[in-house]
């Protein structure tokens, strides 16, 4: 019941903003006042039921900030790089017999997110993996990132913000980087993004929020705690929207891992 209300949740804000940039940017409302207040009424409901609410709710009235600078932040738990392959033999002497856990490489900028008590205290960049910047501001900006959560505990949460290929290819003629030149691929795009000043500037470029891992918290909830599978299935019960992943049990074939890889694929 609570996972099927949080759904709704995700569901009620993204279609809710959508209605948002209809009527304010475009002057094309495809819903009437009426229904728009009856969802949002719907949304702040299951919001106080649930303790979860999304940075983005149309809920909120707070506008965008704007900083002059962004605060550098040390990672306490330093931000890895992932080591890369092609090969097939080489994954499978990696994985070993060892269960495994498959999932997309989101290409995108690295974020961290810190909640004390339920609240989201603080968005920070990966940077060089020990030292990041600080770019809570931009978190209402980003879609998927929960600004309330009904865990009350220390929670620290990694994942990829990233601009999606179609929403990149909408905005790559108007948007320019920091030389004034067209964007070159939706990376460079969500990096320039994310690191902007003016949250109300990050806002329209359709930035996307995914955890793929943990630092800290959910042992208690989570008992066998070295399960990445089990905290992100509870992440996603939290109000996240994990990328897809696939959990293999130990001792997996090469034909099994392919199958999986295959299905990442299409599914990308």
């Amino acid at each position: 019941m609570q996972k099927a209300s949080i759904e709704k949740i995700r569901e009620l804000t993204t279609q809710l903003n959508q209605y948002r940039h209809e009527y304010y940017n475009m002057n094309a409302p495809t819903v009437s006042d009426a229904v728009y207040d009856r969802l949002c009424d719907e949304l702040e409901r299951l919001e106080k039921k649930t303790g979860c609410r999304m940075s983005n709710s149309p809920t909120q009235t707070v506008g965008y900030e704007v900083v002059d600078r962004l605060e550098k932040t040390v990672h306490v738990t330093p931000l890895l790089s992932l080591e890369k392959t092609k090969e097939m033999n080489g994954l499978m002497r990696f994985i070993g017999s060892q269960s495994v856990l498959l999932m997309h490489k989101l290409d995108g900028l690295t974020v961290k997110l810190e909640y004390e008590n339920g609240t989201l205290i603080r968005a920070s960049t990966r940077g060089n993996g020990e030292e990041g910047e600080v770019i809570t501001h931009n978190a209402r900006a980003i879609g998927g990132i929960p600004a309330q959560i009904p865990y009350k505990q220390r929670l620290v949460v990694v994942g990829e913000a990233y601009i999606t290929k179609p929403t990149f290819e909408q905005l790559r003629d108007t948007l320019r980087d920091s030389t004034g030149n067209p964007y070159k691929n939706a990376r460079n795009m969500a990096a320039g993004s994310i690191r902007c000043h003016d949250a109300g500037a990050c806002a329209g470029r359709g930035l996307v929020f995914s955890p793929f891992g943990v630092i800290e918290g959910l042992d208690e909830d989570v008992k066998t705690s070295a399960s990445k599978f089990l905290k992100l299935m509870t992440l996603e019960r939290l109000g996240f929207s994990p990328c897809q992943f696939f959990l293999q049990k130990k001792n997996p074939t090469e034909k099994e891992i392919t199958a999986h890889i295959s299905y990442l694929r299409t599914e990308a």
